[in-house]
């Protein structure tokens, strides 16, 4: 469990994990860790992901679809759209993760998302 799990977060917005029946699913930005929660047909639904395990992520300046992508370290992908302040968490991430702003995938893409893999 992360160290600081009881921690308030450093960023939180209400968000859609693409595939799965959530509701009121909130993605919440902590100092180590990334925790998604919300509610599924079975009851509460929680993941955490530490910072440590992101080899990089992606995001794209639209709403209605798929707008941050985590890339693990395991090959996984995790796709999310962020409801608000998407670039908001972009600059935070980088920021936790000792990533330059200015890096090739800091910059919003726009076009197709061919590497989303669910």
């Amino acid at each position: 469990m992360p160290s600081n799990y009881d921690a308030e977060p450093i960023l939180s917005t209400r968000c859609k994990l693409p595939g799965r029946s959530l509701w009121f699913t909130r993605a919440h930005l902590h100092e180590d860790h990334i925790e998604l929660s919300g509610w599924n047909w079975k009851g509460r639904f929680s993941r955490s992901i530490d910072l440590d395990n992101i080899d990089r992520f992606q995001w794209w300046a639209v709403l209605n679809d798929v707008n941050f992508l985590l890339h693990l370290k395991d090959g996984a992908a995790v796709p999310l759209q962020l409801l608000r302040s998407a670039g908001v968490w972009s600059c935070k991430l980088h920021e936790l993760l000792g990533q330059s702003i200015l890096a090739q995938d800091a910059i919003p893409r726009v076009g197709a998302r061919h590497d989303i893999a669910a």
